[in-house]
């Protein structure tokens, strides 16, 4: 979300000079040395037993050749953290809190600039694991202070970085002075939407298009799917676990279109009735009551619109308490200027985000979002419910009762909500 406000206008000719580098580190796991990683645990003051205890780990792997159906001899590994080791991924954040420390260092060198917007929080990097983003002035002293850094960091951990696959995205720059840093840096100039951690981020509003790849997975999945004798509540948990799953990932960080909100829905409904052709079979229950918690009759989905404002108002809520975090930083910084997120008037030049996120505190009251706050930890579902018609299902302890099999809750739960159906036509 900050890399979206750094974006913001980047396009625009009038704009002060500005840097984003996306960084790719090659074989980031394999090829961390291991002197320095004992040398970086010591200088963290860790214990003494607790650093051999790391370092054994390390350093008495070995590892095993099957060729041909045959186990070949053993070698000993010299170097790198495993891939899919659980303790892989803790060192290696240590080692990008070095990287980060060495760039706030280099920052404070006379020839560096920071990035227009990231002066005042003295901001250099973002990063998640070996996902690295660098920012700074756009100009050819600032940029050479990051490279002979990262070149550093190179000698010093054995980490590369990938010049192929790394890319510069330059902001207000003569067309001269961008060849001439191009060249330089000898990194290819970006084109947008800038895609991180696998979300595309462009200048401007989100397009429909840019969304495309969660409807391509919810397809891949459902296509392995389709081969399969699966039960209705067999159906209904894949939903669950997996279809929204990969759609709430997005919906946490924007507001997703509503033609993909409503595609998705499209898709869920058809996978769990089934298809006839190219249109879905008769439903038993609408979406609507499909999408109400249990105990309200429905089977706990959650309607894609109304969710996606419940997941974003935890920034909301993060915001009117101060919570400790960057972004909360960023933004106090950006826009309220210290003011209230509550009297708050939103300003013409504001990031399209931002815009979404000021709409969806309209949407909501200060009780409201406290009250889904109340025990220290943001809960989405609560202020969601809050929202539905509470009008409680007197069949529902009888229906999911843990007594019965889940194939057995479904028959039930479409048996019930038939006759209720049924009864309410005949009223």
């Amino acid at each position: 979300m900050i890399l979206q406000d750094l974006l913001k206008n980047y396009n625009r000719k009038n704009i002060s000079q500005r840097c984003i580098i996306k960084v790719d580190i090659s074989k980031a796991y394999d090829t961390v040395n291991c002197d320095f990683l004992e040398a970086l645990l010591n200088a963290f003051r860790m214990l003494a037993r607790f650093i051999s205890w790391i370092m054994t780990c390390l350093r008495a792997t070995s590892y095993t050749i099957l060729m041909n159906g045959r186990v070949q001899d053993n070698f000993q590994g010299k170097k790198g953290l495993r891939q899919g080791d659980p303790l892989s991924p803790l060192l290696f954040v240590l080692i990008m809190e070095y990287l980060t420390r060495r760039l706030s260092m280099a920052a404070s060198t006379p020839g560096f600039r920071y990035h227009p917007l990231c002066k005042s929080l003295k901001l250099v990097n973002l990063c998640f694991a070996d996902d690295l983003i660098l920012f700074s002035k756009g100009n050819i002293q600032s940029i050479q202070v990051l490279k002979d850094t990262l070149n550093e960091f190179h000698a010093t951990t054995g980490l590369a970085i990938n010049t192929n696959k790394s890319q510069i995205y330059l902001g207000g720059v003569e067309s001269k002075a961008k060849h001439d840093i191009l060249m330089e840096i000898n990194l290819s100039e970006g084109k947008f939407p800038l895609k991180y951690l696998g979300v595309p981020l462009r200048p401007t509003k989100w397009k429909a298009e840019d969304c495309n790849v969660i409807l391509k997975n919810i397809k891949q999945r459902l296509h392995s799917w389709a081969s399969r004798h699966l039960s209705f509540a067999g159906r209904s948990q894949l939903i669950h676990s997996v279809l929204l799953g990969l759609r709430n990932y997005w919906m946490s960080i924007f507001i997703l279109p509503q033609s993909i909100t409503k595609e998705i829905e499209k898709l869920c409904r058809g996978f769990l009735w089934g298809w006839n052709g190219n249109r879905s079979k008769l439903h038993v229950a609408s979406w609507e009551k499909v999408c109400l918690p249990k105990n309200f009759g429905g089977l706990g989905f959650k309607d894609g619109a109304r969710w996606n404002q419940a997941v974003l108002a935890k920034y909301i809520w993060a915001i009117s308490n101060k919570s400790d975090s960057l972004w909360v930083k960023w933004i106090n910084n950006i826009y309220l200027k210290n003011s209230s997120i509550w009297t708050y008037e939103l300003k013409i030049d504001s990031s399209w985000y931002w815009r979404k996120l000021c709409h969806v505190r309209d949407k909501f009251d200060w009780m409201d979002i406290q009250t889904a706050g109340a025990s220290g930890k943001f809960k989405p579902h609560l202020l969601y419910n809050s929202k539905l018609p509470q009008i409680p299902f007197i069949y529902s302890r009888g229906v999911w009762s843990s007594i019965n099999v889940p194939k057995h809750r479904f028959i039930l739960w479409q048996v019930v909500n038939d006759q209720l159906l049924t009864r309410n036509k005949m009223l």
